[in-house]
């Protein structure tokens, strides 16, 4: 299947849409992430968490593409979700959301993710992310 990245470079998946998995603490911003994906052609909410503990069970069991996750979260946050899944899984990509900067962007970049998205992108800047951190395009300003 031929689609294109933000910047419309042809990318070729293998098949079907784009998996993600969608962990925030916060109820009404998962829902809310989780309805603006499900919006979209070519994505698909595959499932939804409400800690970073329960993101490597979940991505063993429902095989996304991408993690979209929020940095920090009580329990277990974004940082320490990421690198326990990159302990076991080299895929899928994450995404990590956040509301405190660019000054996050070492410490997510060194716990494994492949990108930072600050909180209060909007949605189509986020929506593009997406695709291109899947793509493996470098025309995302929030890609490592």
């Amino acid at each position: 299947m031929t689609r294109s990245c933000a910047c419309g470079q042809p990318v070729t998946r293998a098949s079907g849409d784009i998996r993600v998995l969608v962990v925030d603490d916060h109820p009404l911003v998962r829902t809310t992430l989780a309805e603006l994906l499900s919006d979209e052609d070519g994505l698909t909410v595959v499932g939804e968490c409400e800690d970073g503990s329960q993101v490597v069970e979940a991505s063993a069991r429902l095989h996304p593409d991408v993690v979209l996750m929020d940095l920090a979260m009580p329990g277990m946050n974004g940082l320490a979700a990421t690198e326990a899944l990159r302990a076991v899984r080299r895929e899928p990509r994450i995404v990590m959301l956040t509301g405190e900067g660019a000054g996050a962007r070492t410490a997510v970049q060194a716990a494994g993710a492949d990108a930072l998205v600050p909180k209060g992108t909007r949605a189509n800047a986020l929506l593009d992310c997406l695709r291109t951190v899947v793509s493996g395009c470098d025309c995302c300003p929030y890609c490592f």
